[in-house]
């Protein structure tokens, strides 16, 4: 996440393949994964609907190409371009060609079914997405600067990435997996932005948005992903890391913080917020024999719909009601959904961590699978 009064956004930078994910500190230290977290203002207020469905049986199961609707000429800061319509998404590229905007409409469309589908049933968005696919990196700052003009700033600090704005997903070419990655990452910001009535918790937004970045290529159909969460070696191989170090945050802190607050701190303390985060939403739906799934599937669909506020409110009063609407406060959305015991539960998810954690489970997660189900 990014300065300001941000909610619901983010931003990748660096190259995600060896995922060090490393901070790569710029002018005013924003670092990696999310240098474009915000300013970012929050869900629509409109209704919650639906803007088609991809495939019959809601898997994206047609071909890669019938998933485009039209495309139209379009022409950014003089260089030529189009925009390619799907059922969900308008991408606006000035890529000539290519592995990157060939494969990414069907990209796009078939990672908003795995966000309305793999953690419970969510609403698909009231409207068109708008995605940005640039060429160049001098072409992706001038964009920034034309959408977000005051805002842009801290954006542009970002090294090498994209961002999520207000509905908007925003990248540039720096190569095949690492921007569909990204795109896969912000995709999920972007959809929430664009969709739930409530925003997330930053704990919650960013977990979600880490477990989602997951895929490999279909190799019968090679221009086919296949969304698999555990897929992601570098946020494993950070979590492990960071327990065997002894470096793992309370789940207390954890749920309090963010990651530009952690920058201050230390450069790379982002890193470790968001493996843990990542690893906190695999925890949450197959830690304990999978018993906090349901909540974890009902918090999400109470945010798309706006009851998150009234939920808290029953569950822990008025005074925490309040924290939640005026600053997201993590904790007493946790404590709401899952349990106020922060300290079992803490040793529970320290638990579930030593156990994937254990020998033989990287070849698992280096496969797709899960380490303890599969």
């Amino acid at each position: 996440m990014g300065p300001g009064t941000s909610r619901n956004g983010s931003g990748i930078t660096r190259g995600v393949r060896g995922l060090a994910w490393v901070a790569a500190v710029g002018v005013a230290g924003w670092g990696v994964l999310w240098s474009g977290c915000g300013p970012s203002y929050g869900p629509a207020p409109g209704a919650v609907g639906s803007a088609g469905a991809v495939g019959a049986d809601g898997s994206g199961a047609a071909a890669p190409a019938d998933l485009v609707l039209s495309e139209e000429a379009w022409t950014f800061d003089s260089s030529p371009g189009r925009v390619i319509r799907t059922v969900s998404y308008a991408v606006h590229t000035t890529m000539e060609g290519g592995l990157i905007v060939d494969r990414a409409p069907a990209f796009l469309e078939r990672a908003l079914v795995h966000y309305t589908t793999t953690l419970g049933v969510l609403p698909r968005p009231p409207r068109t997405m708008e995605t940005y696919l640039l060429s160049t990196r001098p072409q992706w700052n001038r964009l920034t600067r034309t959408l977000l003009g005051a805002e842009a700033e801290p954006f542009l600090r970002i090294e090498r990435g994209g961002f999520s704005h207000r509905g908007r997903g925003v990248y540039y070419d720096i190569g095949p997996k690492d921007t569909l990655t990204i795109a896969a990452h912000e995709g999920w910001h972007q959809y929430v932005q664009t969709t739930f009535r409530d925003a997330l918790p930053v704990w919650l937004d960013e977990g979600v948005a880490t477990y989602m970045e997951g895929f490999r290529w279909d190799p019968k159909e090679p221009d086919r992903p296949v969304f698999l969460p555990w897929s992601n070696l570098e946020r494993y191989e950070t979590l492990r890391w960071t327990a065997a170090r002894g470096r793992l945050m309370p789940l207390g802190e954890l749920l309090r913080s963010s990651p530009q607050s952690l920058m201050e701190q230390d450069p790379r303390s982002p890193l470790r917020y968001y493996a843990q985060v990542w690893g906190l939403i695999h925890f949450l739906r197959e830690g304990e024999g999978g018993k906090y799934s349901p909540a974890l599937s009902k918090l999400l669909l109470d945010a798309s719909q706006g009851r998150v506020g009234e939920t808290v409110r029953e569950a822990m009063g008025g005074p925490a009601a309040r924290a939640f609407a005026t600053r997201r406060d993590g904790t007493v959305v946790f404590s709401a959904y899952f349990t106020p015991d922060l300290d079992r539960l803490d040793q529970e998810f320290r638990a579930f961590i030593d156990e994937i954690s254990s020998r033989g489970h990287r070849q698992k997660v280096s496969q797709g699978k899960s380490p303890i189900l599969d």
